[in-house]
């Protein structure tokens, strides 16, 4: 488990096993989106409401877009 500010970062086993039943909304899982996705890119990253853009410095930037599906 880690921690960034208000942000706790559980996987789902460590979910199940402390016992935990919490909703997940757009921008929590943008930013676990962004936390990953560090690990395997050198990048900036914006956030833009419900959207990540992440720029690369050869030029590219790309965004991501999270909507709930109910």
């Amino acid at each position: 488990m880690a921690k960034d500010n208000n942000h706790i970062f559980l996987t789902e086993t460590e979910s199940a096993e402390g016992g935990f039943n919490f909703k997940i909304d757009a921008s929590d899982l943008l930013l676990d989106l962004k936390v990953l996705i560090k690990e395997y890119y050198i990048a900036t990253f914006s956030d833009e409401g419900k959207s990540l853009v992440i720029s690369f410095n050869n030029g590219q930037k790309f965004k991501i877009n999270l909507e709930e599906i109910k």
